[in-house]
């Protein structure tokens, strides 16, 4: 049996399996190296077995196909790729106008493509752009398997740069959702959902937008921004832009650190450790990759902020330099101030020891004769009460009419009244 035939018999036998699609590329990965265009013989043989193969064989041929590419392209060279760029586009649109259940699995093969640069945008748009019929549920007769137009033109109309920037991709915005890299509206290397309808009318209404903006917006935030007095310079206003410095500067460090958490291989386009992975593996390493790209871009525009901000801050910290050198003047003429106090005191404090015990004494002889005037004023108040006890006492001792002495008592009494008593008995 010939090699060819072999090659044949293999990929007629091709299941979607890892080890029968790997069996199948690597029969056709062994005719890198012939002489005489082996590559181009391994997929002319491909291409006869797509052709009379059964529609459930169609996938399994093309991830045949899509394993010989990209082995091709990280491993030995171009040549697989220059074989199967002629008959791609006719394949993928005899693969789908055989089964239209198949469109989008075809299509994702083919983002792929694009997203791993294994082909050029270009060429990945014009095979994208053949099997938008078959997607929009469109009837087409089944076509046999002719060579396709060269992936890239001979000659194209000249378009201005503009043109060429608004160039409508083929693709329509719900293919997001069937995307093998299903993030959301994470930004893709492919991005084939462009109106260039409407980015022609916006281009266009742009100017006016502008003039509108200007003359709306703009001149208020002017006219704000001409009627803000800038703040009074004081030592509390002073103290809250250094702590608007230090929380821009703390804010700067959060932003690095977030960088560079982020590993090298991530933002490296030249890193060839995704080459390897595929399926779940280089599904989820997309989804880091992006994510970890969303991440600088955010902490881009933080530092950028960041920036502005500090530059605002140090415009306004110029015009403290000229209150802050009279308040260093002031304290200045304070420091020579109290330097002449305490010169002064060293003077005073040669007599101080003398004064303090002359004034201690002074104190203490004006306590003595405080106390000495209290005490004589002390003695004549009991003086006083003395004196005036004795003439009351003088008082009630003299007899008075009516009274008389008695001996045992030793005092005088009321004489008795007997008529006044004579009634008792």
């Amino acid at each position: 049996m010939s090699d060819t035939s072999s090659l044949r018999a293999i990929l007629n036998q091709t299941e979607v399996t890892m080890p029968s699609i790997q069996a199948s590329s690597r029969a056709m990965m062994s005719f890198y190296d012939r002489p005489g265009g082996g590559a181009t013989l391994a997929v002319s043989e491909w291409r006869s077995v797509l052709q009379t193969s059964s529609p459930s064989q169609s996938m399994p041929l093309l991830y045949v196909a899509n394993e010989v590419i990209q082995t091709s392209k990280r491993n030995r060279g171009s040549k697989f790729l220059e074989a199967f760029s002629p008959v791609l586009g006719s394949s993928m649109i005899f693969i789908c106008s055989r089964d239209n259940s198949v469109v989008e699995k075809v299509r994702r093969t083919v983002k792929i493509w694009g997203d791993r640069r294994i082909f050029s945008m270009r060429f990945v748009m014009e095979v994208l752009a053949g099997l938008e019929p078959y997607r929009e549920g469109g009837s087409e007769s089944r076509m046999t398997l002719s060579k396709s137009p060269s992936p890239v033109p001979l000659s194209e109309p000249k378009r201005s740069p503009k043109d060429e920037e608004l160039r409508e991709p083929v693709s329509n915005a719900s293919d997001e959702d069937d995307d093998m890299f299903e993030g959301g509206n994470e930004p893709k290397l492919l991005d084939i959902s462009i109106d260039a309808t409407k980015l022609t009318a916006s281009s266009r209404k742009r100017p006016n937008e502008k003039r509108d903006s200007v003359s709306g917006s703009d001149l208020k935030r002017r006219r704000s921004s001409l009627s803000n007095k800038p703040k009074a310079l004081s030592g509390q206003n002073f103290l809250d832009l250094f702590q608007s410095v230090v929380s821009l500067d703390e804010k700067y460090k959060s932003c690095l650190s977030t960088i560079e958490s982020i590993p090298a291989s991530y933002l490296d386009d030249e890193c060839n450790d995704v080459d390897d992975l595929v399926g779940d593996e280089l599904t989820d390493m997309y989804k880091k990759v992006s994510q970890a790209q969303r991440n600088v871009r955010r902490e881009k525009r933080t530092m950028f902020s960041v920036a502005v901000q500090r530059h605002e801050l140090e415009k306004e910290a110029r015009r403290y330099v000229g209150w802050l050198k009279n308040l260093a003047q002031v304290d200045n003429d304070d420091l020579a101030l109290c330097e002449k106090l305490e010169k002064e005191l060293d003077v005073i404090a040669i007599c101080h020891d003398e004064a303090k015990s002359l004034h201690e004494q002074r104190l203490t002889e004006e306590a003595k004769k405080r106390a000495q005037a209290e005490l004589k004023v002390k003695q004549q108040q009991e003086e006083e009460e003395r004196q005036r006890i004795l003439s009351d006492a003088k008082a009630e001792a003299e007899a008075k009419p009516g009274m008389r002495w008695n001996k045992e008592l030793r005092e005088y009494e009321y004489i008795k009244n007997t008529e006044e008593e004579s009634w008792r008995d």
